[in-house]
């Protein structure tokens, strides 16, 4: 049996900061700030955020990471906030990403 080969990916997904988590908001044991995010394709999705200096509302681009492994498995992971987007380019991006993602969803066959 042959063995599958592993191809490590790099890729960028826009989001929308929800909540920006300080270390002192709570008991934070990696001492890390983080963001809660509403991702493009409608999940959400906490991650770190270095030492971006983010607020609630502003449009950032996250890093994953991910691995493909055979024919269709992709595994991915949020890395890390890597861009804070002014909010012209951040809405223009985000509405290009919607925009797709509202035309790729499947619609009800009686409803629409």
């Amino acid at each position: 049996m042959a063995e599958e080969k592993k191809v490590d990916l790099k890729f960028y997904h826009i989001g929308k900061v929800i909540k920006v988590v300080e270390p002192k908001s709570g008991k934070n044991f990696d001492h890390k700030k983080k963001a809660v995010l509403e991702m493009w394709d409608n999940n959400i999705i906490t991650c770190e955020v270095g030492s971006a200096n983010l607020k609630d509302g502003d449009y950032v681009l996250v890093k994953f990471n991910g691995i493909v492994q055979g024919n269709n498995n992709i595994f991915m992971n949020p890395n890390q906030v890597t861009d804070v987007l002014s909010e012209e380019a951040g809405e223009q991006v985000w509405r290009s990403y919607k925009g797709f993602y509202d035309k790729a969803k499947p619609s009800h066959p009686l409803t629409g």
